[in-house]
């Protein structure tokens, strides 16, 4: 239990709180998670079609080396989706 002192002070941290930064007040209030992170998902969907240009590169062109490149760099990027899950 709080003492009388402690209760008023949080109060005022509170209405600081709802005064400085609204949205983030009714996040927390409403429980929504964060907006998702467009540039994230951009550049994550940049590495899988890096990673996709680079295979068909190798295949086309008979190098083995950039096979292996692309199928790693579409690792990476399976691994930057997997880890953007909530």
């Amino acid at each position: 239990m709080l003492s009388h002192d402690e209760d008023r002070h949080l109060q005022e941290i509170e209405r600081w709180f709802e005064e400085s930064d609204p949205a983030f007040t009714r996040m927390l209030r409403e429980h929504q998670p964060p907006p998702s992170n467009k540039m994230r998902t951009a550049g994550t969907i940049a590495v899988d079609v890096t990673g996709a240009l680079l295979f068909l590169t190798g295949a086309v062109a008979a190098s083995a080396i950039l096979m292996v490149f692309g199928i790693l760099t579409v690792g990476v990027g399976v691994c930057l989706h997997l880890s953007a899950q909530p």
